[in-house]
């Protein structure tokens, strides 16, 4: 594998990475949408059967707010790579990806400088 694709595999690892990240950190309890989103599945998930227990609440909401974010933050990603006809992820699909996560984040990140 020559230099040249090495590099540009580390880059898109490398911003794919990042986008997790950040998007798990956009589930952490910093985010302005975590209270009302614990709220909504609280109450979705208060007459399933498979809810499981009360106290694992807080992880299905970052959870779930980390996946919707990864999933919305893919969006411009992948119409740019289905616009381009593009068979795989290239880096340039990856950092779109990953700057369409932070701007998802950015209410998250200001949150979290702002706390003591």
């Amino acid at each position: 594998m020559p230099i040249k694709a090495q590099a540009a595999a580390a880059f898109r690892y490398l911003a794919l990475a990042g986008s997790v990240l950040l998007a798990l950190l956009n589930g952490s309890l910093y985010s302005p949408i975590y209270d009302s989103v614990d709220q909504i599945l609280y109450l979705f998930s208060r007459s399933s059967l498979h809810a499981g227990l009360l106290p694992l609440q807080p992880y299905r909401t970052t959870l779930f707010i980390a996946s919707m974010t990864l999933l919305i933050g893919g969006i411009p990603a992948a119409l740019y790579e289905r616009l381009r006809g593009l068979a795989q992820t290239t880096p340039a699909s990856a950092a779109l990806w990953f700057l369409t996560t932070l701007l998802l984040s950015l209410p998250t990140l200001r949150e979290l400088a702002s706390a003591e």
